[in-house]
């Protein structure tokens, strides 16, 4: 059996990574003169959530790591405390991570937290020619792994709060796109899907 010390040393370090991940790329953004926010206008009202929903994320990872009592009054999926589960959770983490990086590295100075108030280029380069949207999967992926080593009621909700708001982002980010780029990007949606290689979607 893996050690609980060793998933909240984990997490610890998940959530050590995904600040400084989000943290750099908007500072080089801002040192270049850049809004690295962008706006919540032309949002729904469900993907105006995303950011609550992450700090929910965050805030449910520190009581598992500093106050494990406290979440233990949650009903746990047992069946899912094995050894396989915790290692496919950290393995689904690590992908994640390093999606989610190669999004923002390839978005440069077009990556924002929200819709890009001033004008940005198409970038279909990179990582986006395998998917169009790889922060959001990247996002999918280290949630879902987060569930396989916190697996309970409270993060299976949290993990499907997140999933549901972040798509719903991602939808309204897509109709944004296509109303900025037109052409260019009603072809790329065609080649390449929303979250895999195939435009299924």
């Amino acid at each position: 059996m893996i050690e609980l010390l060793y998933r909240k040393i984990f997490l610890l370090l998940v959530l050590i990574i995904f600040s400084i991940g989000l943290m750099v790329p908007m500072i080089i953004i801002r040192k270049k003169g850049k809004d690295s926010h962008g706006t919540h206008e032309g949002y729904s009202i469900l993907a105006r959530l995303s950011s609550a929903t992450i700090f929910i994320w965050i805030i449910n990872i520190v009581l598992f790591i500093f106050f494990y009592n406290l979440i233990e009054l949650f009903w746990r999926f047992t069946f899912l405390s094995g050894d396989l589960f915790i290692i496919i959770g950290m393995i689904s983490i690590a992908i994640g991570t390093i999606v989610e990086i190669l999004g923002m590295y390839s978005l440069g100075i077009n990556f924002r937290i929200e819709l890009p108030k001033e004008e940005t280029e198409l970038i279909t380069s990179g990582i986006y020619r395998v998917m169009r949207n790889p922060i959001a999967f990247g996002l999918f992926l280290i949630i879902g792994g987060t569930f396989l080593l916190i697996p309970n009621v409270l993060t299976l909700i949290i993990t499907i709060a997140n999933i549901i708001v972040f798509d719903a982002k991602v939808r309204d980010e897509e109709k944004f796109l296509l109303a900025r780029f037109g052409k260019p990007y009603e072809e790329y949606q065609n080649k390449v899907g929303r979250y895999f290689p195939f435009a299924i979607n």
